[in-house]
């Protein structure tokens, strides 16, 4: 296998302890209002956060509760209405090759092959210490999509156009990878396999990872903490540690914590969904 310089997360710190410098966000009072019709709404509102380089962190909450803006704004995608975002006290202004973005659509380039695909990006920034080529081999092997290098996105199935966006994002070599709702769109079982696959990812690279999804099962299994998020507008209700034992398999997801953790997660959620409803119906 071609050698590749990268920080490496062993079994010894597969807990999510950070083995690197890069990586450390911080959220520092952020608010984003949207103009529209003649009104301000509110997405997020005065919200502060910081995640540790190597952290897996996951944004859970009702729909509409801002946790894709916050996202966005991590990406550089939205400017906050006020307050600022850092990645390694480096201030967020707007995209960059530091930030990896996973989307729930694959967003593949259909006539570039799979290999093509993942080697396009270090083209284009110049990240990394190999050629574009060796890297995009590099992460196919990751993904274990070796065989598949040659072909294009609508010859593979839905997990593999993932697991190939996925190893795109990984090849620029950022100091976080952002991922909004990436499996939403797959079947149960696929999904599953896939949240395996990602943390196997995160434990060998030791990336920062921010997650957004619905699931409270994903949250919970995934995480090393999950923030919880209020109804429109979005404020951090409550940052939950979860003190689950890596590495993670499904017999994580029938333990006693486990179940605790989600009963807490579901309660929030109910409550806050409940609080929408209420005002709708005024």
């Amino acid at each position: 296998m071609t050698q590749i310089k990268i920080s490496v997360m062993n079994e010894e710190n597969s807990k999510g302890k950070q083995i690197h410098n890069n990586g450390r966000v911080k959220l520092k009072n952020i608010s984003v209002s949207y103009h529209t019709r003649g009104s301000s709404v509110i997405a997020v509102e005065d919200t502060t956060l910081e995640i540790e380089p190597g952290e897996f962190v996951c944004l859970l909450g009702p729909s509409g509760c801002g946790k894709s803006t916050l996202l966005n704004c991590v990406a550089g995608f939205i400017k906050p209405t006020s307050g600022q975002v850092t990645v390694d006290e480096e201030l967020i202004t707007k995209p960059g090759p530091d930030r990896g973005m996973v989307f729930q659509q694959y967003s593949l380039y259909p006539w570039k092959t799979v290999i093509e695909n993942i080697s396009f990006g270090p083209k284009v920034t110049g990240r990394g210490n190999e050629s574009p080529e060796k890297t995009g081999k590099y992460f196919l092997d990751m993904i274990g999509l070796s065989k598949y290098a040659n072909h294009y996105p609508n010859e593979l199935s839905g997990g593999m156009q993932q697991r190939v966006g996925i190893a795109r994002a990984l090849a620029n070599y950022p100091r976080v990878l952002l991922m909004d709702e990436p499996f939403g769109a797959l079947d149960s079982q696929t999904r599953i396999i896939m949240q395996e696959n990602l943390l196997r990812l995160w434990r060998e690279l030791g990336i920062t990872v921010i997650f957004v999804t619905h699931d409270v099962d994903e949250a919970v299994f995934l995480s090393d903490r999950i923030i919880l998020m209020s109804s429109n507008p979005g404020r951090v209700i409550k940052d939950l540690k979860i003190n689950l034992d890596r590495p993670r398999n499904t017999d994580t997801t029938t333990s006693a914590s486990f179940v605790e953790l989600r009963k807490i997660c579901l309660d929030l959620i109910r409550d806050e969904s409940l609080k929408v409803f209420e005002k709708e119906k005024k």
